[in-house]
């Protein structure tokens, strides 16, 4: 098996770092945001965005698991943090494959930060064959998607996605 790495592109998020940081380095602040109402929303922004559930969301400040079409189920843990910088997390071993993903976060300015996504997965050439082309792609919308979320931790709680 080889590793593969793949990058988002760079993408801005409207928020201050450090709130960003707060809302993705607590893995049960992603529950309401993955309601279906909010994921269908994001999806109608970004081109080309593949239909997808995501059922059974369950989480702790640590751990989150949840199934998705057309993949099935996954887990996922947070590893390792970096206060307001980076945030590692890692397969729960529901993953027919080992991989690693990074959240980076630069701040731009006191009211935006710039945001990156790194996956590094063990794929065996055949799972490589049949799943290169979409996490490629992938990496970029779930990075574009990241940063559509309403991180005001102060505003509205609801979880709310505005289109």
């Amino acid at each position: 098996m080889g590793t593969e790495k793949y990058v988002s592109e760079v993408k801005t998020v409207a928020y201050e770092q450090g709130v960003v940081y707060q809302k993705l380095s607590n893995l049960e602040n992603l529950k309401p945001l993955l309601k279906p109402e909010n994921i269908e929303k994001v999806r109608e922004q970004i081109p080309n965005a593949p239909e997808i559930n995501i059922e059974d969301f369950e989480a702790t400040p640590d751990n989150c698991s949840f199934k998705i079409s057309p993949i099935g189920k996954v887990g996922m843990k947070i590893v390792e943090r970096e206060p307001e910088k980076t945030i590692k997390l890692t397969g729960d071993g529901t993953v027919p494959f080992q991989f690693y993903f990074w959240i980076q976060l630069v701040a731009v300015d006191d009211s935006s930060c710039k945001l990156r996504l790194t996956l590094h997965a063990d794929l065996n050439p055949m799972i490589k064959m049949m799943v290169n082309k979409h996490l490629k792609d992938g990496i970029d919308k779930m990075a574009e998607a990241i940063s559509r979320i309403p991180f005001d931790l102060n505003g509205d709680s609801s979880g709310e996605i505005e289109s």
